[in-house]
């Protein structure tokens, strides 16, 4: 077996309806891969086992009395060691889509990853838990939502999470970088929110206590200390609590791991597993695809369509989509929810003709620039992939410790500094102004229907505003000391779409991100590489003897860097959301404040789909956050 089958050592379990035979390694009651065995009705039957379908589910089943069926693509994970390390990504439960050639890219097409698995993205992310910013969530109040702001959503963040503070040695390591304080944040949720107890080391012994990097510092010291120092040098400020709605400057972010035992902390084991033992009202249904859901004559939602059987699942309340927002707008589409040219055009009858259903699709295009370290001694993150041997030992010191770097998530995830446009640039106002004249109706097809054009309108305006706000941050450059460094455009002004092109359920959407067609995207893009190219020079990285590889000094012009970027960028921060979002429906909306399909009767939505506005940093904890809130507003409308 190789080193990183042995680092993703996974098994699929298959089952059926019955108790697990694994034990403590896959604790549930009901599992399903087959159809015969489910019940005729459930009270909720919810599309797609992923983060927020999983929370939904946990949430609505607190009552014995509800029963709800979740339908997932993927299966359960079994692990062997039963830890997932926090840097283990299981690439086989990833499923990847490729867009259509993307112009801003020069014609490259670009990979869109979501989880097919039981727990969905957050089993294979990138384990950042920090939130965005309050101006995130309180733009998507003032796109019409009452109640879905900075002050709507913090009890649900705190509902879903445990937070753990860092160690005492990591908080004497980086005085005034870590903030150890509770109030932001919650501390009896099931997330595990917490932070990694390893650095990589610039000189020293690998397995050198952390208390002897206090005592010896003349010896021994941390890359990501040069990380901070080099922010600091150049105007960056350090931000000890970025939970607290100020989702800027340098920080070390929590991430989504259990403290106790230095673990992964994803859906299935935070809200699954605990409670599948004892609640015989949640069934899960693995392997399975929605193909379709089927209204009454009153257009209310009443079942769907399962393709791997031909089966139906009727529901009596409602039916929960939480596909993501790269499925969920497919299986609308589909089922005759969506652009009425669109539907018609693959002879599929309108149900609803909703023009927003896979239009305003966003993600953070992301450029991965490298760098060699003259300095350092060994080992660095990159020996994750390049050093067999040394991987495979730092496995087994993990399962027997929980300690050492595969606590650590690779490519950033822990330190990171989330730039404002006017923390890049001095030259902010020229970049605003320069581009705000754009003609939006160009950016988009010319068969746009003008509900989507004014909703991209409203959007616009708001960011204008952020671009030019020191509150609000437009860049993220992440670090863990290796020769990777990303930098992705977090806060982009370029929308794109996700729409079917046949009817069959198992093909895959047309996925175009329409990356960097608004021209301040790549203006932005420009800066942060000479921005990153100030820090790399600062006397805390020229200290580690930093070198840029990639794209290089030589390319320095403007133009140069632009077209290095149209070059090497990828379209995706692996962060897709907004293709359902939640806008009045004059604006391009598909669902109202209370996650209801226009149109519809028994149908919500509730995954990152419904963001108006992509969250300017990672989505998970907000997903977690949305669909928290999402179940007390389905629970209340039915007392």
């Amino acid at each position: 077996m190789s080193t990183v089958s042995k680092l993703v050592a996974l098994l699929t379990l298959t089952v059926g309806c019955h108790g697990s035979p694994f034990g403590h390694f896959a604790p549930h009651v009901v599992v399903c891969n087959g159809t015969e065995q489910l019940r005729p009705t459930y009270d909720y039957v919810i599309v797609g086992g992923g983060t927020s379908g999983l929370v939904v589910a946990n949430r609505l089943t607190e009552n014995p009395h509800i029963s709800v069926l979740v339908i997932e693509r993927g299966y359960l994970l079994v692990l062997h060691p039963p830890i997932l390390p926090g840097l283990a990504v299981p690439n086989k439960y990833l499923r990847t889509d490729t867009s259509i050639p993307q112009s801003g890219l020069n014609n490259r097409t670009a990979p869109l990853y979501t989880g097919d698995v039981v727990g969905g993205g957050t089993v294979v992310n990138g384990m950042f838990f920090a939130r965005g910013a309050r101006a995130d969530y309180d733009a998507w109040e003032q796109l019409g939502n009452p109640g879905w702001g900075w002050d709507g959503l913090l009890p649900y963040f705190k509902k879903s999470e445990t937070f753990t503070p860092p160690i005492e040695e990591i908080q004497e390591m980086f005085p005034g970088v870590i903030s150890s304080g509770l109030e932001p944040h919650g501390i009896d949720g099931p997330v595990g929110s917490s932070f990694s107890n390893y650095q990589y080391p610039v000189i020293g012994k690998l397995h050198l206590p952390l208390t002897s990097w206090i005592t010896q510092p003349d010896i021994f010291s941390s890359r990501t200390e040069n990380f901070f120092a080099g922010w600091d040098s150049i105007g960056v400020a350090i931000n000890p609590q970025p939970n607290n709605g100020e989702a800027t400057g340098a920080f070390y972010s929590t991430i989504s791991a259990y403290a106790k035992n230095q673990s992964r902390a994803h859906a299935s084991n935070a809200y699954y597993r605990p409670v599948a033992n004892v609640r015989r009202n949640l069934h899960l249904l693995t392997g399975h695809t929605v193909s379709k859901i089927n209204f009454d004559k009153e257009l209310k939602a009443v079942s769907v369509d399962a393709t791997n059987e031909t089966s139906t699942v009727r529901s009596s309340r409602e039916i929960i989509m939480a596909a993501g927002a790269a499925r969920t707008p497919q299986i609308l589409q589909l089922s005759g929810i969506g652009p009425e040219p669109l539907l018609s055009s693959l002879g599929i009858e309108t149900i609803v003709n909703l023009p927003g259903v896979g239009s305003n699709f966003q993600d953070q295009p992301t450029l991965y620039m490298q760098f060699s370290y003259g300095n350092y001694t060994f080992p660095s993150p990159d020996w994750i992939l390049s050093n067999a041997s040394w991987a495979a030992e730092q496995l087994d010191v993990y399962y027997k410790n929980r300690t050492g770097p595969m606590t650590v998530p690779y490519l950033g995830g822990s330190t990171v500094a989330f730039l404002p446009l006017q923390n890049i640039t001095s030259d902010y106002h020229s970049i605003i102004a320069s581009t705000s004249p754009v003609n939006l109706s160009s950016l988009l097809p010319l068969s746009t229907h003008p509900s989507i054009i004014a909703g991209y309108r409203e959007q616009i305006k708001l960011l204008e505003s952020f671009y030019s706000s020191a509150h609000a941050a437009v860049a993220e450059i992440a670090w863990e000391g290796g020769n990777t460094l990303p930098l992705a455009i977090i806060r982009p002004s370029s929308r794109g779409s996700i729409y079917i092109n046949t009817t069959d359920p198992s093909a895959a959407s047309v996925v175009d991100f329409n990356t960097f067609s608004h021209p301040i995207d790549m203006a932005i893009a420009v800066a942060s590489v000479k921005k990153i190219r100030d820090w790399a020079s600062s006397p805390p990285m020229q200290a580690l003897g930093t070198v840029e590889i990639f794209p290089g000094k030589n390319v320095s012009t403007d133009a140069e860097i632009e077209e290095a970027i149209r070059d090497a960028a990828t379209s995706s921060w692996q962060h897709p959301s907004s293709t359902t979002a939640m806008m009045r429906r004059e604006l391009g909306g598909v669902v109202d404040d209370e996650l209801r399909v226009y149109g519809t009767k028994g149908l919500r939505i509730v995954d990152s789909g419904v963001f108006p506005m992509v969250v300017a940093g990672h989505t998970s904890s907000s997903v977690y956050a949305v669909a928290e809130k999402a179940a007390d507003i389905i629970k209340a409308a039915w007392v």
